[in-house]
């Protein structure tokens, strides 16, 4: 097995799925003084993973860097952002997510400026908004880059040790309330999405206590990438009543990456009630379910495999948040689909 950094898978997705998408800027959001809480004049102190950031008030514009998971947390927070980045893979005509514009259009806000994050942060952007914070718990992060985002204005990063791509979406909700001084209102809003994800998986009796596996597979190397537990897709699965396959749980026992490559040759031995698995393109469907190595894989042959071809439903498990896990249960198929792929396995068995 071989693991791969998330850096270096998210660069490999950004190049084959967005390359043709130009970043750019729309009206911007709405003046910050009427989509914050009123700004606290009482100084406070946030630690987090690169020392500790202080604030004389609470920020009033706030900008955003990484698109997975940041922007959601201040939005679902009743704050809209004045920046935030281009979301290319799953990304809609806005720029942007259905999960984010449907809260926005409740808080009547508008879209705040749009930035490309191609090569990471965008410095230059980020300076010419001018912000009084940058959130980024969530993403990539290094003491180089903190110090560059600190020149800019207060930064917000990971929790107390928590790394690179690592903070959970509550840990960032979490932050999120520590920051605009919401931490009752991070709570329960961390507190009703895992109830409501809770309740919507307990719909589907037989997905309680099945067995999963959720990754992709690589018909280049004839490997399945698997997420591990520390990735927010088996994060989601597990808060709907499944578990991790066996396999997984012992596999990755000693690691620290995201996800572990299952080579083709030992494949037949993984078992799994069902395996979700994102692709690309319809198209790379049936070149997975031909591929003979693959075919071997028990769910495969039980058609308990569940492709997610739908980038924006694929993006709303990646870049999970309180808005995009509840808008993936109320408006994608993903409960129901993981149900039938339980059922086929045990027919079959």
């Amino acid at each position: 097995m071989v693991s791969l950094s998330r850096g270096a898978f998210l660069k490999a997705a950004a190049a084959t799925a967005a390359a043709g998408l130009l970043a750019g800027c729309s009206t911007g959001s709405k003046d910050a003084s009427d989509s914050s809480a009123s700004a606290s004049t009482e100084p406070y102190t946030i630690k987090h993973a690169f020392g500790e950031t202080k604030f004389d008030a609470v920020p009033q514009k706030i900008a955003i860097v990484q698109n997975w998971q940041n922007p959601d947390a201040v939005l679902a927070l009743g704050v809209v952002p004045a920046g935030t980045p281009v979301v290319a893979w799953g990304g809609n005509e806005n720029q942007s997510t259905p999960w984010f514009d449907k809260k926005l259009e409740e808080l009547g806000g508008k879209q705040p400026v749009r930035y490309d994050e191609t090569d990471g942060p965008n410095y230059e952007e980020l300076a010419k908004l001018e912000p009084d914070a940058i959130f980024c718990p969530y993403g990539d992060m290094s003491q180089e880059i903190y110090d560059k985002l600190k020149g800019i204005a207060p930064v917000v990063p990971a929790p107390e040790g928590v790394g690179s791509w690592a903070a959970s979406w509550q840990q960032t909700v979490e932050m999120a309330g520590k920051m605009l001084k919401k931490e009752d209102e991070a709570k329960k809003l961390i507190e009703d999405t895992e109830a409501k994800l809770r309740e919507k998986g307990a719909e589907y009796e037989n997905l309680q206590g099945a067995t999963f596996l959720s990754g992709a597979f690589d018909t280049e190397k004839n490997t399945f990438g698997a997420y591990t537990s520390q990735d927010t897709r088996p994060r989601f699965f597990s808060m709907i009543g499944m578990e991790q396959a066996s396999y997984m749980k012992d596999k990755e026992k000693d690691s620290k990456a995201f996800f572990l490559d299952i080579s083709a040759e030992v494949i037949d031995s993984v078992e799994a009630d069902a395996v979700w698995a994102w692709v690309n393109a319809e198209g790379d469907i049936e070149k997975v379910k031909s591929n003979d190595l693959f075919a071997q894989m028990p769910a495969m042959k039980h058609d308990a495999v569940v492709f997610e071809a739908d980038k924006t439903a694929g993006l709303a498990l990646s870049a999970a948040s309180p808005l995009s896990l509840v808008w993936a249960v109320e408006e994608t198929p993903i409960l129901e689909n993981m149900s039938k792929a339980v059922e086929n396995t045990k027919k079959a068995s």
